[in-house]
């Protein structure tokens, strides 16, 4: 098995789970923001990306 084999949606839905923020380490920071600063994008688009993986936004993700 290769990284060619997955599915760029797979790859994708894997970075936006994982996303972590050093913004805020001593509290964590909502998902949306680890997207943000992830894949450089706006906060609206940040929070689609979340639901299109079914993930809430505002949940607060721990710091990497």
């Amino acid at each position: 098995m290769s990284v060619d084999s997955i599915p760029d949606e797979e790859l994708l839905r894997r970075a936006v789970k994982g996303a972590r923020s050093n913004k805020t380490p001593w509290r964590g920071s909502p998902r949306w923001v680890a997207v943000m600063e992830t894949f450089g994008l706006g906060s609206t688009y940040s929070a689609e990306l979340c639901r299109r993986f079914d993930l809430d936004p505002y949940e607060t993700v721990k710091p990497s």
